[in-house]
């Protein structure tokens, strides 16, 4: 079976003016884990990651000590779901349901139970397929769940066809990515992925394998690598 590891970007930027960017502590992240799978034994036969400055940022890393060295490729079905855009869309009927969201983004942003609060609110509207609440014109501009997921598992479907069944290949994604692809392993809905994917940590590793009968997983936010080579100060959410 083709050996499928999605290992989810490390700390980038959270709350700054430009998240799409690694922290220091997110490029540290990045060089343990590539230094994990290769103490582990895993030869790669291919490495891709999303189009974002993070997702190629921590592939970057990972496999910078390779030998022979790999570089991964970019694949743009792989990049996270648009978050701003969900925020704006959402947000408003989120907070018709929660008024205690009805705060500045940035407000929102310096407190972790807030914005994941949030965060699981606009993810769940979206994925359940609640119109969105935008200035007009703007949401055919918003990408949908079922585009999302669908691009999502083309990248996925599109990498297997290209890969032979001996083959072990890692993909360097984002939280909702993982969460999708996880939960299209199991056969679960919408809102299963975006909760899978809010509970992904920075750099964990999710493996999953593909045969005749699909897609397995074997397992899911693996991050003792991280606490191994630094304890609990390497084990971030954002």
């Amino acid at each position: 079976m083709t050996v499928i590891l999605l290992v989810r970007h490390g700390q980038a930027r959270f709350g700054t003016s430009n998240y799409d960017r690694l922290s220091d502590l997110g490029e540290r992240q990045a060089r343990v884990t590539g230094e994990h799978l290769a103490r582990e034994g895993r030869s790669l036969a291919a490495a891709i990651s999303g189009a974002l400055v993070r997702q190629a940022d921590t592939a970057r890393h990972a496999l910078s000590g390779w030998d022979p060295e790999l570089t991964a490729g970019r694949d743009p079905r792989f990049d996270e779901y648009p978050a701003d855009d969900l925020f704006e869309a959402y947000l408003p009927l989120a907070v018709t349901r929660n008024p205690d969201l009805d705060r500045p983004m940035a407000e929102l942003q310096a407190d972790p139970r807030l914005f994941h609060a949030a965060l699981s609110a606009v993810t769940g509207l979206w994925a359940e397929g609640a119109q969105p609440a935008v200035r007009q014109g703007r949401a055919s501009a918003v990408e949908s769940w079922q585009s999302f997921r669908a691009r999502v598992t083309e990248g996925l479907r599109a990498l297997m066809a290209a890969s032979a069944p001996s083959d072990t290949v890692a993909i360097f994604t984002s939280g909702g990515v993982v969460g999708t692809a996880t939960a299209h392993a199991l056969g679960l809905d919408g809102q299963a992925a975006m909760a899978l994917g809010h509970r992904t940590l920075n750099a964990g590793i999710t493996e999953l394998r593909y045969g005749r009968s699909g897609f397995v997983l074997v397992s899911f936010n693996g991050v003792a690598h991280l606490r191994l080579a630094g304890g609990e100060t390497l084990v971030t959410y954002r």
